[in-house]
């Protein structure tokens, strides 16, 4: 039920392990299409370390950043210059984006559900962004939950607070707007009353 609650908050839509057609190693993959590196760098830099997580990793397509012709792998547990690949990210283009944010739209469309997939492939995945949690294989199979809640869990709780951060700014916000209208319309009818006092009010038409 944990895991369920902790893929949910990330996007996770689908997981599985994954062997290397080129290395042989086995990895445990959770497809996260929406995530992108801001995302990421956000989670992270509230971190205690400012670093991902060690032993999970993000791997974001080529296909989200103009900047970068190969996709971008970002390593948990090690340091990372989040202003630099901000900045990649900044810089796309904003019409590849949005090509790309309707082409993502058209291929879930597509996407068979994760109780339909049997077996996760590479194909499943590439195209979209995707955490990776390294050395599971060699984890025994009763403590793999426990294993992949130890670094999602960090992760997750700093999604709850920015998404709890964010819905108090935004209630804030909304709070100071309706001041700010009830000011402007007490100050209007403070205007018109002293009108009124000094005899300049004046009917339409006048």
């Amino acid at each position: 039920m944990h895991l369920h609650v902790c893929t949910r908050q990330l996007g996770i839509d689908l997981a599985g392990s994954i062997t290397s057609k080129e290395t042989g190693s086995k990895d445990f993959v959770l497809r996260s299409p929406g995530i992108r590196v801001r995302h990421w760098a956000r989670i992270c830099s509230s971190l205690p370390r400012k670093q991902g997580p060690k032993g999970l990793d993000l791997v974001v397509p080529a296909r989200f950043s103009s900047s970068s012709d190969t996709e971008i792998m970002i390593e948990g547990g090690t340091k990372v210059n989040w202003k630099e690949l901000l900045k990649l990210d900044e810089d796309d283009d904003d019409e590849m984006e949005n090509n790309a944010d309707e082409e993502e739209v058209e291929a879930m469309k597509i996407i068979s559900s994760a109780s339909s997939v049997i077996k996760v492939s590479e194909e499943d995945v590439n195209d979209f962004s995707y955490f990776v949690i390294t050395g599971l294989g060699s984890v025994k199979r009763g403590a793999r939950v426990d294993a992949i809640l130890k670094v999602l869990l960090p992760v997750v709780k700093i999604v709850a607070k920015n998404q709890s951060d964010d819905k108090e700014r935004a209630q804030m916000a909304v709070e100071l707007r309706d001041k700010r209208e009830v000011m402007k319309q007490q100050r209007k009818e403070q205007n018109e009353a002293e009108k009124l006092n000094k005899g300049f009010l004046f009917t339409e038409g006048e």
